[in-house]
């Protein structure tokens, strides 16, 4: 019984054929994916009262209830009006900020729908000059919008070094920390004073403070005993000659 009930359900169905100009439109059925436009089969739904909902990215959207009948074919034209156009923005410099009309709507490369109509497009990234240019988006359509962003020209020499500096420190302290994080060691490079026993004039130079630590003391020590077989009394004496 159960077995002829549902053959004759299904036998009852209608179905939903549904033609378009608009392709790639998604359609819905009582809130479910039924497919994307053209939809050629045609699709079976019990009789009675659906709700049909059609979208698609740039175009209106189309919502409205139909009626299917047992063992009847509905036809339905689904269209829907463009109105806005696909935007592609992009720059040689990743990660600059994307306005259009002064709305920042996201960073480069950035796919927007943007409203049919003149719109004015400003690029930018902080260290590099701005990007403006004007746009006329068609409803439907796309369009692309590429950046090209060049460093400000009054920077000084220093202040460049200066930044490169910087970026190769960030640039080495990144490198640690991963390999710290791979290995949990680190390689340290050791002092510049490790290796100066190994130079042959380190020694030289050594051997050289000795000897003038040696001569030193000796040269004082001998001019003291000079200075004592030549020093005179000047007290009162007597000279006695003795040759009669």
């Amino acid at each position: 019984m159960l077995l002829a009930a549902d053959a004759g359900a299904r036998g009852r169905k209608g179905h939903l054929v549904i033609d378009s100009m608009t392709e790639g439109a998604k359609v819905y059925v009582d809130g479910e994916l039924v497919g994307k436009t053209p939809i050629e089969k045609p699709i079976p739904l019990r009789p009675g009262r659906h709700k049909l909902k059609a979208t698609k990215a740039g175009h209106s959207t189309l919502e409205l209830q139909f009626k299917i009948r047992a063992r009847k074919k509905t036809e339905m034209m689904v269209e829907l009006l463009p109105f806005s156009g696909l935007v592609k923005f992009s720059a040689n410099i990743e990660g600059a900020e994307v306005y259009v009309d002064n709305n920042l709507i996201g960073h480069t490369p950035l796919i927007r729908d943007v409203v049919a109509g003149d719109h004015q497009v400003l690029i930018l990234k902080e260290g590099y000059n701005d990007f403006e240019s004007k746009i006329n988006v068609k409803a439907g359509e796309k369009m692309f919008v590429e950046g090209r962003l060049t460093p400000f020209k009054d920077i000084s020499p220093e202040i460049l070094a200066m930044a490169k500096a910087q970026e190769e420190k960030q640039q080495q302290e990144e490198a640690l920390a991963r390999e710290l994080a791979e290995t949990g060691t680190v390689e340290v490079a050791p002092p510049w004073y490790a290796d100066l026993y190994k130079k042959w004039w380190v020694w030289a130079i050594a051997g050289a403070v000795v000897v003038t630590a040696v001569t030193v003391p000796l040269a004082m020590s001998g001019g003291g005993e000079q200075g004592g077989l030549h020093r005179h009394d000047d007290s009162p004496h007597t000279i006695i000659d003795i040759r009669q």
